[in-house]
């Protein structure tokens, strides 16, 4: 299929969206996530009216599902095992009209690509209304809601964490701020976009290997001709370039870092970026990697049966008992808590599958 053709048939609503847009005219707003969630589980034979989805029947359901994904990652993010076919390390995804997604943030790398018309995003608060050309990538942890415009052709794509550091793209910003780029109606990054999105969907032979390649060459060929494009999605001051790369310095070396290793590297005193950090982010150099290394240290406690100890050497934690402190300040739960609600809500969502 060419790009056009496949734009023009994504364009189109799909099953899930015609149900979405009938609800939206019958209620006056979008069909909530939950409810999605369980409609994708009727076949259609069995899909109720329309009327019926605010039935007490179905809003007891609904809330049961809303009680349960709140349970699970009220405290956490949306994990690479949950949310990312284990068969891929790349998957793309059309952003759906008239249903909406709740804010969220998510362990893996996600990046949202507007082909079409406008969409809707919130990055930690901050509205932002991206058009036709946009690409914003989205490090992890970070708090985003998103939402398509009924003229909107957005693709998102969830990239494993272990997949995008082996890209090694020139300057791509990986832990620091969510950035946006403004491509324009470049053809060449829309028409890979969607072959990338064709190659997914055919599943044909060696088509990991080609998404991976591709996706590479875009992002490197997005920051080859648009980062000075680059727009910081940030509910603080605005960030140059120049606090970026310092940023991702500190997050590549995150266990070892010092400020005083940090000033020495980047050619800066001490004093200075202790000022640049707080007057642009609100925090103090501590507070940031602290804030890296807990969230390092969650992933551990979710993925792995490590002990604490060990999880402490592989962020750079000297003391346990700091790391546990800090933990529950950060999390409002012990770190073995955090790891049995988490594995418990797991064990209760596979039998439920």
């Amino acid at each position: 299929m060419q790009p056009q053709q496949l734009m023009e048939h994504l364009t189109r609503l799909d099953s899930f969206e015609v149900v979405g847009k009938q609800y939206h005219e019958m209620f006056g707003r979008d069909l909530e996530f939950q409810k999605y969630l369980l409609l994708s589980l009727q076949t259609w034979e069995t899909m109720p009216p329309i009327e019926a989805l605010v039935s007490p029947v179905f809003e007891k359901k609904s809330a049961q599902i809303r009680r349960q994904f709140s349970n699970c990652y009220s405290t956490s993010r949306l994990s690479e095992d949950n949310f990312i076919d284990p068969q891929r390390d790349i998957e793309v995804e059309k952003l759906l009209r008239y249903i909406e997604i709740p804010a969220h943030k998510h362990g893996f790398i996600e990046v949202v690509h507007v082909l079409s018309g406008q969409c809707r995003h919130t990055v930690d608060g901050q509205v932002y209304m991206q058009g036709p050309g946009c690409l914003t990538f989205l490090n992890p942890h970070v708090t985003h809601e998103l939402r398509a415009e009924p003229n909107c052709l957005c693709l998102t794509t969830k990239i494993r964490g272990d997949t995008f550091l082996d890209f090694h793209i020139p300057n791509m910003p990986y832990f620091a701020v969510p950035v946006c780029f403004h491509c324009g109606n470049d053809t060449f990054m829309r028409d890979t976009m969607l072959y990338i999105y064709q190659q997914q969907e055919t599943s044909g032979c060696y088509h990991s290997e080609i998404i991976s390649y591709l996706y590479q060459a875009l992002l490197t060929y997005c920051m080859q001709n648009y980062r000075d494009t680059m727009d910081f999605l940030y509910s603080s001051a605005p960030l140059n370039g120049r606090l970026l790369e310092i940023t991702n310095y500190m997050f590549e070396n995150y266990q070892t870092i010092t400020l005083r290793g940090l000033a020495q590297h980047m050619g800066y005193s001490e004093s200075y970026l202790c000022r640049l950090f707080k007057s642009n982010t609100g925090q103090n150099f501590s507070a940031i990697v602290r804030t890296f290394k807990l969230d390092r240290g969650q992933k551990l406690l979710q993925t792995t049966d490590l002990k604490l100890e060990t999880i402490c050497e592989a962020i750079g934690y000297s003391d346990v008992n700091q790391f546990i402190r800090d933990y529950k300040k950060q999390y409002q739960i012990t770190p073995a808590k955090h790891r049995k609600l988490f594995r418990e809500q797991l064990q209760s969502d596979t039998s439920q599958t």
